[in-house]
């Protein structure tokens, strides 16, 4: 195997899975979460997405407060299995992009922070930590993939084997183990999988259901999601938009739904209902308006800069499906104090439609900051400073207002 230099380390805000409840044989590690394989243009019956519907309940488990995602690649050698060009480094950028818009309100991560425990808020607060090609080659089949449509898969690993070659690549490559990394296991086309050796549950169907992707966790507690190949025809929501023209988009949408599952629900006994769904489950099937793009290419998410199209996470603050957290706002006003040009007052006011504002943070432009509504600032030599104000709300999302300021000499 090879590990890819780390593309970004930014500080990010920061998961798919319709939680099935399986039978013993099938947990061999705690599988909280497997996302059914529903065809784009259909919609799942068990998935409650209506206004003022009811509330995901709380169930008294952790939440994860930052996050660090490590994509790995498993393109085995000597399999003749690649991924499609362009499919690993859309997933990095995907990442990364996340990683950069952290704490904003403009994306569906954002909705993330409602969801808290005895410590806080599960914040869009994380960061991308790097790549890893993973060129071991395969162990023998473990389960056998079905003939479904013109796939034709005849590789398919369990998810204890996949898990044990986690636990290698980590081994392997010195990787972080914290609570807060959290790991995806990323196949190409012709990779298939199954919960288990019986195939109750595989990326193509099974002798009970499909899947699109799961989360779950290792006995050593390393958080981590099994990625299959999305873009296989009548799988997957495959015919959604494709906003960059590429097989990795539907499955960018997978990795969104269980990027925020395993933050809002790590262990699967924090935010989840009495039918085992959690908070992306239930908005599987629901994408909201394109933002903008043609048809097949169109988007509905702009994140940093990039454009995706990914489903909407349930919000109990609202009791619906949606794209992304209500807009915070901030401002301020200043007053100068007579006969003392350098030295000034500043008051900040924010608002937050969806909860509240928890802290008001000042930057002064001099390398000194502040906090608190009402507060006091004298600068040490004229010039021009430019005074920020940065609001964050009780999800942990941020937002700032800024103005220019000129101090004249005594």
């Amino acid at each position: 195997m090879r590990t890819r230099a780390v593309v970004a380390a930014v500080t990010v805000a920061a998961a798919v899975a319709l939680v099935a409840v399986l039978p013993a044989v099938a947990q061999a590690n705690r599988i909280s979460g497997l996302i059914p394989d529903v065809p784009s243009g259909t919609h799942n019956p068990r998935i409650v997405a209506v206004p003022n519907g009811p509330q995901l309940p709380y169930n008294g488990g952790p939440v994860t407060h930052s996050n660090r995602t490590h994509p790995i690649f498993w393109e085995p050698a000597g399999s003749g299995l690649a991924f499609d060009p362009g499919y690993e480094s859309l997933i990095e950028t995907f990442l990364t992009d996340v990683a950069a818009d952290s704490h904003k309100t403009s994306n569906v991560y954002s909705l993330s922070g409602q969801y808290t425990d005895s410590s806080g808020p599960a914040a869009y607060d994380s960061t991308y930590g790097g790549a890893v090609v993973d060129t071991d080659p395969l162990p023998a089949n473990g389960c056998a993939e079905p003939a479904t449509g013109p796939a034709g898969w005849t590789v398919c690993l369990t998810d204890a084997q996949l898990e044990a070659e986690l636990g290698h690549v980590v081994a392997a490559d010195h990787l972080p183990t914290t609570n807060h990394d959290i790991y995806f296991i990323i196949m190409p086309n012709g990779f298939g999988s199954c919960t288990d050796s019986g195939s109750w549950s595989c990326a193509l169907g099974g002798r009970e259901s499909g899947y699109c992707g799961y989360h779950s966790e290792t006995t050593s507690g390393i958080l981590y999601a099994v990625i299959p190949y999305n873009a296989v025809p009548d799988h997957c929501q495959s015919s959604n938009p494709r906003p960059n023209s590429s097989t990795a988009d539907p499955t960018i949408s997978t990795i969104s739904h269980e990027h925020n599952e395993m933050v809002t629900d790590p262990d699967g006994n924090a935010w989840i209902d009495a039918q085992g769904e959690e908070e992306a489950d239930l908005c599987q099937t629901m994408f909201g308006p394109a933002l903008g793009g043609p048809g097949p290419t169109s988007w509905n998410e702009s994140i940093h800069g990039g454009h995706f199209f990914l489903q909407e996470e349930w919000s109990n603050a609202n009791g619906l499906c949606e794209p992304r957290a209500k807009a915070d706002s901030v401002s301020f006003a200043l007053a100068r104090t007579p006969g003392r040009p350098r030295s000034v007052s500043f008051s900040g006011r924010g608002t937050d439609p969806q909860g509240r504002i928890v802290s008001l943070q000042w930057s002064f432009g001099d390398g000194r900051i502040a906090f608190g509504r009402h507060v006091s600032h004298t600068f040490n030599t004229p010039g021009t400073y430019r005074v920020m104000l940065r609001a964050t709300d009780s999800w942990g999302n941020w937002t700032s207002a800024g103005r220019t300021v000129r101090v004249r000499p005594n």
